[in-house]
């Protein structure tokens, strides 16, 4: 095995696991982990916006931000950056768009069968494992409430459909991809500008989601809201009152003491909005990078 760069050492002893040599086995385990380690929020890209630095961290700064302030990030910072660590082991693959917004990846063999696989740390879904989607099967995973599907697109020959649900009920529009059409992060330039567009999905709340396996759990907070669901389906609901509130149950609750909730939200309270007495207004729920009105998200 090659010598990895020191982020890449770094990223591994967040996710505590070894350097070990390319496999599918190893390529789930990195799933499994990187989903329950770092969170999908949107706190770091309000602080990014603040500080017009309107661009996905490097693999370095990931890694640097999730340290000391337990950043996660969105489709593109979570995806880019486990993609290049990927990489760094001795992985082959690249992004892939689905939808035209959501960025997710697609690992190559060798190392991890004859046909690609799907692998997606940036779409809040139960994706703990590459799923091997050009393959005949049932392609479809479930944690309690939240579940997806990967199926050939009925409306596209050759493309595939990405669908997410919550509750047994579509929870956006489906995400059409051809497995050919590949990216990297320098194709996605405009997406990511659009992204930190002021009127942006992400730039006007507060979302932070996180899997728990260990205890059998996910954890949400949407604005002053927080949400377990659970694998057996059973859900819990608690409003929170304060910014207090909400920092205790961020450290506590989803064991991210570091990240700076606070500052989110007098970022927010300073462009006008306040999570506490926010209209409740239909949206796309948790999910991967795209809004009700089209705009992409970081």
């Amino acid at each position: 095995m090659s010598t990895l760069p020191n982020w890449a050492s770094l990223y591994l002893q967040r996710l505590q696991l070894d350097h070990k040599s390319p496999s599918l086995s190893y390529l789930s385990q990195l799933c499994r982990a990187h989903l329950q380690t770092f969170p999908y929020e949107n706190v770091s890209k309000l602080l990014f916006f603040q500080a017009g630095k309107h661009v996905v961290p490097t693999p370095e700064e990931y890694v640097h931000n999730a340290t000391h302030y337990h950043f996660g990030g969105t489709c593109y910072a979570n995806n880019h950056s486990f993609l290049s660590l990927l990489r760094a082991l001795g992985f082959f693959g690249q992004l892939i768009l689905p939808g035209g917004g959501h960025a997710a990846i697609l690992i190559d063999g060798p190392n991890t069968g004859e046909t690609p696989v799907y692998v997606d740390t940036g779409a809040t879904a139960p994706i703990f494992e590459p799923i091997h989607f050009l393959e005949d099967g049932n392609h479809a995973r479930i944690f309690g409430s939240l579940s997806m599907d990967l199926t050939k697109s009925p409306d596209h020959p050759e493309h595939y459909r990405f669908t997410r649900y919550e509750n047994g009920k579509v929870a956006l529009p489906p995400w059409d991809f051809h497995p050919s059409e590949r990216k990297e992060l320098s194709d996605l330039s405009e997406v990511i500008r659009s992204s930190f567009s002021p009127d942006a999905f992400f730039l006007n709340r507060l979302h932070i989601h996180r899997f728990q396996l260990e205890q059998d759990r996910f954890v949400v907070l949407k604005n002053n809201t927080l949400h377990f669901g659970y694998s057996d389906g059973t859900n819990q609901i608690t409003p929170l009152h304060t910014v207090s509130d909400i920092e205790a149950a961020v450290a506590d609750e989803m064991q991210l003491p570091f990240l700076p909730v606070r500052k989110a939200v007098e970022i927010l309270l300073e462009r006008g909005i306040d999570i506490f007495t926010a209209p409740k207004k239909e949206e796309v729920p948790h999910l991967g990078c795209r809004q009700q009105n089209s705009d992409l998200q970081l």
